[in-house]
């Protein structure tokens, strides 16, 4: 109100007489041009605040150029419906997403309407189970995806995690199964850094003849899995896999859900599905999120065992190093990690602190410090940068040189990095036409 006043005291108010304006319309417009121009500076700042900063937040990842293409696309203000005029193509592109999922994750059923990894737990939690209903789950505490089951009128059983090995403690977590059956099992975590026990709880339930849906959240690992580099849930006994499309897995943000198990997807699809008449979690699947992720397959399909494998390379020899260097890892017996993560051990307090000094140089991770390597791989790091992040990560931590010359250490490594790798090479293409003809001649 004061600004208001301010300006209609202004001359302002002799220019509307002179040109006839309204004075609102005046003060309106030049609100908006002050916040635009805000808008506008902010992204660019956080634009070059990311290109001169390692970003090594586990949950993140970074798009091809053409998956950024896709997103900007007609596409992003489209419906898909056959209800509405001009969807031919679009129904075709959603045919090709789930043509192409099928094949990189050998799975017979896909589901690429969730909005998020969340929308596709969601949907497995009120397709599989009635309320009331028991679900099996690694809790937060131990590193599990925090779901609020209360809020959907389900509760939680624990299973006993092993910090020691990082995974599922199948000798504890079996018996108190078979006592008390819950209606669904779902392995996967936030902090993931070693595989999930699936073959044994398949054979346990097998052996007692309980046919308990197994769902594995693969959120943090997906990519991976893609890459054939973690485990394979769904040829272990899992009869769901799902998770999010932008972490490992290097696409637009988004939810997917495969599976082999027809009985089990088409509970599942009911909730999380996008049918005519019966919209429940998903009304509109965003199609142009839907063509990046059909990209982001692809490359997969290209380049993901290689990128995989160079993802699990950096984590184990960023953990290693780190620890030589007296930093506290978690997972020392069994080789820190197997995954993108690598986590330390440090009470919150001392974690917070930690996380606010690395990001005032420029390296970015969490409250938790769950560091990621899945975004500094796909830039093109290897190895020997990995003992270079090492060094600024331990030399930060311990007070070992001085801020300035680390924080030019870092924007000096990142300004070499600038390149996404493990994708298609767009050097030399005029045009999109020329580009998708070059890999897909037709």
């Amino acid at each position: 109100m004061r600004f208001y006043n301010r300006l209609t005291s202004s001359p302002l108010k002799r220019i509307a007489k002179l040109f006839k304006t309204n004075l609102k319309t005046i003060i309106e417009e030049l609100i908006e041009g002050i916040t635009l121009e805000k808008l506008i500076n902010n992204l660019l700042e956080h634009e070059q605040r990311r290109r001169s900063a390692i970003n090594m937040i586990a949950s993140e990842n970074r798009t091809s150029a053409l998956v950024r293409l896709m997103m900007a696309s007609d596409l992003a203000h489209r419906y898909s419906d056959e209800l509405y005029g001009g969807t031919t193509n679009i129904r075709r592109i959603i045919q090709i997403c789930e043509s192409v999922l099928q094949e990189l994750f050998q799975a017979e059923y896909v589901l690429i309407t969730p909005l998020s990894g969340n929308m596709a737990v969601l949907a497995a939690v009120l397709g599989l189970t009635k309320p009331e209903a028991t679900i099996a789950k690694v809790f937060g505490e131990d590193g599990g995806y925090p779901l609020d089951l209360k809020a959907f009128n389900r509760n939680g059983f624990k299973l006993a995690f092993n910090q020691r090995i990082r995974t599922i403690d199948m000798d504890l977590s079996g018996p108190a199964l078979l006592a008390n059956p819950p209606a669904m099992i779902m392995f996967g975590q936030s902090a993931f850094t070693h595989p999930h026990p699936i073959k044994e709880m398949k054979a346990l339930l097998e052996a007692q003849s309980l046919k308990i849906p197994i769902v594995y959240d693969g959120s943090h690992v997906l990519g991976l899995i893609a890459g054939k580099e973690f485990q394979d849930p769904l040829r272990e006994g899992a009869d769901i896999l799902l998770g999010s499309t932008h972490k490992t897995f290097f696409g637009p943000q988004g939810g997917l859900l495969v599976s082999n198990n027809r009985n089990v997807f088409k509970k599942i699809e009911r909730f999380g599905g996008f049918t005519q008449g019966s919209h429940i979690l998903v009304d509109n699947l965003h199609l142009h999120r839907v063509a990046g992720l059909t990209v982001a397959a692809l490359e997969l399909l290209e380049f993901g065992k290689s990128y995989a494998a160079q993802v699990v390379k950096n984590s184990k020899v960023l953990a290693n190093e780190l620890h030589y260097k007296g930093i506290s890892v978690k997972g020392s017996e069994v080789g820190f990690t197997n995954s993108h993560q690598i986590l330390l051990e440090y009470p919150q307090q001392i974690a917070f602190k930690i996380k606010n000094k690395l990001e005032s140089l420029g390296v970015f991770t969490d409250m938790l410090l769950r560091f990621g390597t899945a975004e500094i791989t796909r830039l093109g790091m290897r190895e020997s940068e990995m003992k270079q992040i090492a060094d600024i990560i331990a030399d930060s931590i311990q007070d070992n040189r001085q801020y300035e010359k680390l924080m030019n250490e870092v924007k000096e490594l990142s300004a070499n990095f600038q390149t996404i790798h493990y994708c298609f090479d767009l050097s030399g293409v005029a045009s999109l036409k020329a580009l998708i003809q070059s890999y897909f001649p037709f």
